[in-house]
């Protein structure tokens, strides 16, 4: 809460907060993104923000009793006395309507009163239980986002309104009220109803505003006592309106006013937030998919839960969440020769690490956590700066073998994390069998953290590792807490992946394409991804300290040519100053303004380009900006002072499409078509040249091959097969010219098309993207469609499929589940239908890279061969190799990346080489 919110009150006084839901539904509606629920595509982003609303007045403002106001569906009293009251406003949209049963439903599982009355508003509730409260002499804070209810404020009760989700709000007292709107609380009424409210579609008096307002209501108290005195009403013009107006004003004041008399009742027993159950909140937090709010939770120490009630029982995981927990400390050299002969005998084992960092090859161990069946786990500790512990050059001993012995099963979360991690120690892994995060990824989990999963998939919370370390500047390593204290935290890691495993191992089962793309493919690529990170990328830095200083001049240029345009001197990095420049300075065209200022995005300055010479030095200032800071500065920092190479981290849960990505740092973003991006790249060089080299094999144009086999269109497939210019084939398709007389601008149209019809381009994204017209680029994609009818087809059905089962796959069963197709919502309808386009082409691309890493890593082992794959860059592998076996990787890589999958078009690799990777050739 902001900080006005803090109300100064003695700890044993009660405090009752009042929440107008309806007010608060929907500010959370328009403040947040869309938030919807795995599979069923549920919207709930409303029910989040009001859960999230709920959770921190309870921390913040303390109160010892709550209750909610609702509005009900149907007109209401003042309906009847005005009928275009609320006339202007637009239905809500049944997204919205959608989730207030939610929001009911979370009220009561917290066991908070729920007041409503059929034909009056939330407000009219608000103001007869804040009434009947002031009479209890009980403080009574109304949580809302309506003005209306500031008429409300007496001394015992004040209005906290939120500007968004509670992240600025405004308590109004009585003297806020008056320093605000220059009158009593109890004469706002008076004043909306002088001045009108465009918000309920009040009229007033017209050409009466809110200053003229609050002078007459300073002077004669309320609308009754101006018209006492009307003739006391100065200047003429307005005692002439007044008198024209009265029937207005009058009716007007009957609409503004809170109704403070219905018959409800405020029982403070039944508000009284002495408990709540907390085993409903879990369960209705599971199916809502709400796990990031479990930490926000209140404590026993603000509301002590009641007793639990009965859980329900969810068949498939209520004997993995129900096993009883035994954890045990490791720490003599008795027990760690039990705890192996143990894992021996059962030949499989779930395990963790606890470290010193997230950067796994620098970090170092602090314990290990092994668990061998449900609900047992040993924790071994090796780091810790205090509390009982083995040597670390012991437990490696002891469980090098163990680790390296294919005959025993492996389960890990994130496991090439933890498999890093050992590997730091000489260990390495063999036969990992499961990956608890991966399986979760392929079957559509959002939250794919381990304590996300244990609350959503087996509904056990976990505790939260900051409880543990903190958080910010204070937090502390793993190795500053006590074994004590971290020896429970860390044996539920490795029995909960344990757990978690069993379960996801059925449900992948029970889907045989997805368990096979699991076992056959996901599993095998984490070690060959492992040894690329260890692999890791050798750096020239020189030349980047160089390039450093070079842009930074080049910065400095470019700063001084736009102040000289501008005239004078502002912050270039300053979104809110720019937009002021442009657009009031320079008189810029430019959209509606927001809240925030002008936009000055990067599409916004694209469409500027031609307006003014600013904008051209303007997008050089960003690039190279963006570009200096997160390479040309930032690679040399990240160089590896053991290794003395770069080394990224391969995310293989990443993306939607199945890609994998880069990250710490990104190497896939360097850019390829500009020359500041070849600069870097040739920093990354092959080391140990010239005897050393790198090689590039990249797949060529695979998305739009994918795309001829998915869509069986004869056009697409038959010029692939001829090993023709894709894009020159579809020019003379288009252009209905014959290939030899397709120009380049032909072939440059050509390909936009090509690849943004794998995005469902519209005629308005490839106008944004050509110099056509908008009009111009719509007929160009019809002339594509009537040319490539099998593409078409393909889409269509692809949608089609996509409506019917919620989701679409790749030629491997890979999913993407897209319950958004079906949304009333046509803008989130239809950007889910281009997910849907797509996925199914870069999905089964990113299947078809995936395999030739596996096949080629294979290869290069079975030929003993001492050339390294280092880097993966979307459809392009990159090795590092001797001269000598240059010409043997040339053939294995081709061959094996061709081979990766049957198509009905030809997998074709393009092969590059060079001493570093800007210049390859």
């Amino acid at each position: 809460m902001a900080q006005q919110a803090t109300l100064p009150r003695p700890k044993d006084k009660p405090l009752l907060i009042l929440i107008d839901a309806h007010a608060l539904i929907h500010r959370a509606f328009h403040a947040l993104p869309p938030l919807t629920i795995s599979r069923t595509g549920e919207i709930v982003g409303a029910v989040y923000g009001f859960t999230n609303t709920l959770l921190k007045a309870i921390k913040d403002l303390e109160p010892t009793h709550c209750a909610v106001a609702f509005d009900l569906p149907g007109p209401t009293f003042r309906h009847a006395k005005f009928e275009k009251y609320k006339a202007q406003r637009v239905k809500a949209p049944d997204e919205l309507i959608n989730q207030f049963h939610r929001v009911r439903e979370l009220v009561a599982t917290f066991g908070i009163p729920i007041f409503e009355m059929q034909g009056y508003e939330a407000d009219d509730v608000l103001g007869a239980l804040s009434n009947q409260a002031e009479k209890l002499g009980v403080d009574t804070l109304i949580l809302t986002g309506d003005t209306d209810t500031v008429q409300l404020v007496t001394p015992t009760v004040r209005a906290l309104l939120s500007k968004g989700m509670f992240r600025e709000t405004v308590l109004y007292d009585e003297t806020m009220v008056r320093t605000r709107y220059g009158v009593e609380p109890c004469q706002i009424p008076h004043l909306k109803a002088l001045k009108g409210d465009p918000s309920d579609n009040i009229p007033g008096v017209p050409g009466i505003g809110e200053k003229t307002a609050a002078k007459l209501l300073q002077r004669f108290g309320t609308i009754d006592g101006i018209y006492e005195h009307i003739e006391e009403v100065t200047p003429h013009k307005l005692r002439e309106l007044l008198k024209e107006q009265e029937a207005v004003a009058r009716q007007s004041l009957e609409l503004t006013t809170i109704v403070r008399d219905l018959p409800i009742e405020l029982d403070l027993e039944d508000c009284l937030l002495s408990g709540y159950d907390r085993e409903k909140v879990l369960e209705l937090f599971r199916e809502l998919e709400f796990s990031s709010l479990l930490n926000r939770l209140p404590s026993e120490e603000k509301l002590k839960p009641r007793a639990p009630s009965a859980k329900v029982s969810i068949p498939e995981v209520e004997e993995l969440a129900s096993v009883e927990r035994i954890y045990t400390v490791v720490d003599t050299s008795e027990a760690l020769q039990r705890l192996v002969g143990e894992i021996r005998a059962k030949g499989s084992f779930a395990f963790d690490t606890e470290t010193t960092s997230l950067n796994a090859i620098q970090a170092s161990l602090v314990g290990l956590s092994v668990s061998p069946e449900p609900g047992k786990a040993y924790y071994i500790p090796v780091g810790h700066k205090s509390g009982s512990q083995l040597p670390l050059d012991q437990v490696i001993h002891e469980f090098k073998p163990i680790f390296e012995d294919s005959s025993i099963a492996k389960k890990a979360h994130h496991g090439k994390y933890d498999m890093t991690i050992v590997g730091n120690y000489g260990i390495e892994v063999r036969n990992l069998q499961f990956d608890s995060m991966i399986a979760a990824y392929l079957l559509g989990e959002k939250s794919l953290g381990l304590k996300s999963l244990s609350f959503s998939k087996l509904g056990i919370e976990m505790t939260p590792i900051t409880e543990l370390i903190g958080s910010g500047a204070k937090q502390i390593s793993m190795a500053d807490v006590e074994v004590s204290k971290a020896s429970d935290y860390a044996c539920a890691d490795a029995d909960i992946t344990g757990r978690l495993a069993t379960l996801l191992e059925q449900e992948l089962q029970k889907e045989p394409p997805l368990w096979k793309l699991f076992c056959q493919l996901e599993m095998p690529l984490v070690p060959v991804l492992l040894r690329m990170e260890r692999n890791g990328v050798a750096l020239d830095v020189e030349p980047l300290h160089r390039m450093s200083m070079e842009l930074g001049e080049q910065m400095a240029e470019l700063e001084a040519e736009i102040y000289n345009w501008v005239g004078h001197q502002f912050n270039i990095n300053s979104s809110q100053q720019l937009g002021d420049i442009l657009f009031k300075e320079l008189k810029l065209p430019h959209a509606k303004r927001t809240k925030t200022g002008y936009s000055t995005d990067a599409s916004v300055l694209e469409g500027l380009r031609e307006a003014h010479p600013i904008i051209e030095k303007l997008l050089s200032y960003r690039q190279i900006t963006k570009l200096k800071s997160t390479y040309v500065d930032a690679l040399p920092t990240l160089v590896n002072p053991q290794t003395t190479r770069v080394h990224t981290n391969f995310n293989q849960t990443g993306t939607s499409t199945g890609r994998i990505s880069s990250n710490d740092p990104n190497l896939q973003n360097i850019p390829v078509r500009t020359d500041l991006g070849g600069q870097i790249r040739h920093a990354f060089i092959a080391e140990g040249a010239p005897d050393w080299l790198l090689l590039a094999a990249d797949y060529s144009q695979i998305d739009l091959r994918v795309l001829a086999h998915l869509s069986g269109d004869t056009s697409l497939t038959a010029a692939f097969n001829q090993d023709e210019d894709i894009h020159a084939a579809t020019a003379s398709q288009i252009f209905t010219v014959p290939l030899d007389q397709v120009t380049p601008d032909m072939r440059r149209l050509a390909k936009v098309v090509n690849f943004g019809i794998i995005y469902g381009i519209s005629g308005y994204g490839l106008a944004q993207r050509t110099d056509l017209s908008q009009e111009e680029a719509s007929s160009f994609i019809d002339s594509y469609f009537q040319k490539y009818a099998g593409v078409k087809e393909y889409m269509e059905s692809t949608k089609a499929q996509a409506q019917e089962l919620g989701y679409v796959e790749t030629l491997l069963g890979r999913r993407r589940y897209i319950p958004e197709v079906n949304s009333s919502n046509a803008q989130a309808r239809m950007a889910a239908e281009r997910m849907a386009i797509n996925m199914p082409v870069q999905g089964t691309a990113a299947d078809i890279t995936k395999i030739a890493m596996v096949n080629v890593q294979r290869r290069m082992d079975e030929a003993g061969l001492k050339s390294k794959m280092i880097l993966q860059v979307h459809d392009e592998l990159i090795f590092e190799l001797p001269r000598e076996e240059l010409e043997e990787m040339k053939v294995l890589a081709r061959d094996v990346m061709s081979g990766a999958m049957e198509l009905s078009v030809p997998l074709k690799v393009d092969l590059k080489m060079g001493s570093n990777w800007g210049e390859m050739d």
